[in-house]
């Protein structure tokens, strides 16, 4: 059983979910299908707002999620998330780079990797000379993967994986979709292994 996973590392509830995924997986013997998507054209395609823009105005409903996000990680033991100092950020290049990643065969790699420096170490990812300083330091092959980033297949793969997952019904990350089903943000996990379970 294949669950399609819409992420893109500029969302800190990507970061949750990511943490969530490996025990939903022995649980119910799922296995998640990462799909790098760009969140801010999800975003446009499908009309939506992030939530930073969206309650800018309403006070109490940022405070309640800075709170919820405090329950959370307390809830799962995530001692070394951060919020990043240098949010929202600009991930195209570590979109294109989870691409490369995966042609590669080093996505689990690569991913651990950039979400760590993003939600954990307070890296600015946005930054390319940044971003390939922390893949050098983590021992990746740099010129490989820029070779695919900059190559137009990868750019148009990450085009189309976003277009496709707004066709499918996508308006954030992180998005699941199972079977004809889909499930929006970490929250709501408990549906996704619920509606898995019913199915066996």
């Amino acid at each position: 059983m294949i669950v399609d996973f819409i992420f893109d590392v500029a969302s800190p509830n990507t970061y949750f979910a990511h943490k969530l995924i490996p025990d939903f997986e022995k649980r119910t013997g799922t296995k998640f299908n990462y799909i790098p998507c760009l969140l801010g054209g999800i975003h446009k395609l499908s009309n939506n707002q992030p939530p930073f823009i969206a309650y800018a105005d309403c006070k109490n409903k940022s405070d309640y999620q800075m709170i919820e996000v405090e329950r959370f990680v307390k809830q799962h033991q995530l001692s070394k998330y951060k919020f990043n100092s240098h949010f929202p950020p600009v991930t195209i290049q570590v979109q294109r780079g989870a691409i490369a990643a995966q042609e590669l065969g080093i996505f689990n790699e690569y991913f651990e990797c950039v979400i760590a420096a993003m939600w954990e170490n307070d890296k600015n990812i946005s930054d390319i000379d940044i971003l390939q300083g922390i893949l050098k330091e983590n021992n990746f092959d740099v010129a490989s993967i820029m070779n695919i980033v900059t190559s137009q297949e990868c750019k148009d793969k990450l085009i189309a994986n976003t277009d496709n997952a707004v066709s499918r019904g996508a308006f954030g990350a992180p998005t699941f979709f199972f079977e004809d089903q889909i499930f929006f943000g970490k929250d709501h996990l408990y549906q996704l292994e619920e509606y898995i379970n019913s199915k066996k």
